[in-house]
């Protein structure tokens, strides 16, 4: 069945025998090459080093390709897999072996390095796939949800919640700073020199070539991403940055992490200015609402100058198309509770706020537990 130019779709009844099949990111990532190979019938994409090594040494495609065809069989998907690039849907592909070298620079997964081995380079071959048929067309992920955060100093944990964040259909994912940000989080991401000037404000440190410097690299986190969105079917993969579509506070702020407080206040500045040209908020950090996750805050109706806090499933009902805010280990700091106080009181009883206070519960939840819970909240009401 056709529906538009490259855009085959395998009948309902014939998808299931390619659930099985192992599932690759070929698209852009963070310093790396981007592919530019648009995904059609036809396309030849080659696949990276780390994406080869996994291919033949962990799912053993090529010798099951061969064992296939010394069987006199056909092919029936043993030697393909299954490929998507965040914009053109997913594809079925068949692995073919490339007598060009394999390009070093163009490195994926990098999951040999992290575990202090280094891919055995002479024993892997170089791949490409070759796309035969798209399996599921390009859905819109405008509205899946962002979610902001205080970085963890456990990286098994910022692991945890990058992983399972992005199989609850996040669509971006922003470290702030907060005065109660928990102690080392960010300094136990350092590199290697411990030289704070080479700090990855997340997973890394600024990348510090010439050219350059001060910006901000997050290339780890989005490793885990897209280990997550292969698993869980997603066609994109997240976006894991510091850009909130909003103005800098200062020329000095950029390439850095945002403050809470910071967030808070341009978010509603932008929101006014809009407004007031009668744009209503269509510039306001891609025109989401932005909802500050409160824990041991009652929900009840606003009082002595303190903001309303509902429910988030009651303010999801109401939008669907949110930031999330979620605090750091240690809890919101005063200063913090007041700015929020006193900025959203502002906005209680209107029907369009820019900004408005959740409670995810009674239970006071972990860092990466309420950053699970807040996008879990999301996917249950988008999937009902």
């Amino acid at each position: 069945e056709e529906s538009g130019e490259h855009k085959v779709q395998v009948p309902a009844d014939q998808d299931q025998k390619y659930w099985t099949l192992p599932r690759v990111y070929v698209g852009p990532r963070h310093n790396s090459p981007l592919n530019n190979i648009l995904l059609k019938s036809g396309a030849i994409v080659r696949l990276s080093s780390e994406q080869a090594h996994y291919l033949t040494n962990v799912m053993r495609i090529l010798k099951k390709s061969k064992k296939n065809r010394a069987d006199g069989s056909t092919t029936d998907g043993r030697d393909c897999i299954r490929i998507f690039d965040g914009k053109n849907g997913e594809w079925l592909a068949k692995v073919h072996v490339s007598e060009e070298p394999q390009n070093e620079s163009s490195s994926g997964r990098g999951k040999s390095k992290r575990n202090g081995r280094s891919p055995k380079r002479n024993r892997d071959v170089s791949l490409v796939a070759e796309c035969i048929q798209q399996l599921r067309t390009q859905d819109r992920g405008d509205d899946r949800p962002w979610i902001l955060f205080a970085p963890i100093r456990s990286r098994s944990r910022m692991k945890v919640m990058i992983e399972k964040c992005t199989e609850l259909g996040a669509g971006r994912m922003i470290p702030v700073t907060s005065d109660h940000i928990e102690g080392g989080a960010l300094m136990a991401l350092l590199e290697s020199n411990g030289n704070e000037a080479d700090l990855d404000v997340v997973y890394g440190g600024y990348n510090t070539s010439r050219e350059n410097r001060g910006i901000t690299s997050f290339g780890k986190l989005e490793i885990q991403a897209i280990e997550a969105a292969e698993q869980c079917e997603r066609l994109e993969i997240p976006i894991v940055t510091n850009d909130l579509s909003l103005t800098w506070p200062s020329e000095n702020s950029q390439g850095t992490l945002w403050r809470v407080q910071d967030i808070v206040k341009q978010w509603c500045d932008n929101w006014e200015e809009d407004y007031l040209r009668g744009d209503k908020h269509l510039g306001t950090a891609d025109c989401r609402t932005l909802l500050i996750c409160r824990e041991r805050a009652s929900v009840a109706d606003a009082n002595d100058g303190r903001a309303r806090v509902v429910p988030v499933l009651q303010a999801l009902n109401d939008n669907q198309r949110v930031s999330l805010l979620v605090g750091p280990e240690g809890g919101w700091s005063l200063e913090e509770e007041e700015i929020f106080d006193e900025i959203c009181s502002k906005y209680n009883g209107r029907i369009d706020p820019p900004v408005r206070c959740v409670s995810l519960g009674t239970s006071v939840l972990r860092a990466e537990t309420a950053c699970m819970m807040a996008v879990g909240s999301w996917a249950l009401i988008n999937d009902s």
